[in-house]
């Protein structure tokens, strides 16, 4: 039985293959393959150059050890960042601490007569100045301990591979455990 198929023309089964017809389906082969092998070109050139980036790097040019090194140092990244955080939240803690202190100090020296009574020992009288004193102390030096061990972490992190920068929540730590010691020496020199 000689089938034809569903969809070609009934007359054109009969007639024979025309050169116009097989050319432009040989034209259009042609532009795919070139367009295939562009594509492939484009394609392993990126991958050459990234290829390439990660050998400088890892030295290696297996793909998973490089993207375990790129793992590694993400997590790094992500471990100064909460060095960062912590440091942040000992910031605003102790700046809360120790602009409590100061307010209470500057309070307590307009009210002379105001004491809290203790509270192990109720008879013992506690000045304002002396819990403003203590509140700053425990500012400034709460500030002074985050800083040390934010220093200490990000230096474990340098030997671990991280990049050395500028950490400016660092800095800001430090002026202000400086200002700790300012409202401090303030309040003791206004007696």
């Amino acid at each position: 039985m000689n089938e034809e198929p569903l969809n070609k023309k009934p007359d054109e089964g009969n007639k024979s293959t025309s050169s116009a017809p097989a050319s432009s389906d040989d034209s259009r082969v042609r532009a795919e393959s070139r367009v295939k092998k562009i594509l492939t070109g484009f394609e392993s050139a990126f991958l050459y150059m990234v290829g390439k980036t990660e050998e400088k790097r890892s030295g290696t040019g297996d793909l998973g050890t490089d993207l375990a090194h790129q793992r590694t140092d993400l997590a790094i990244d992500r471990s100064f960042l909460a060095a960062e955080r912590t440091l942040m939240g000992w910031i605003r803690t102790s700046l809360s601490m120790i602009s409590f202190g100061f307010t209470l100090g500057k309070l307590g020296q307009v009210l002379h007569d105001v004491e809290v009574k203790g509270i192990f020992r109720p008879d013992h009288m506690i000045s304002i100045e002396r819990i403003s004193y203590f509140l700053v102390i425990l500012g400034t030096v709460a500030l002074f301990g985050a800083c040390v061990q934010h220093w200490r972490r990000v230096h474990e992190l340098y030997t671990m591979g991280l990049h050395r920068q500028i950490s400016i929540t660092f800095i800001v730590a430090l002026l202000l455990v400086l200002v700790g010691m300012f409202a401090f020496t303030g309040l003791v020199l206004a007696l």
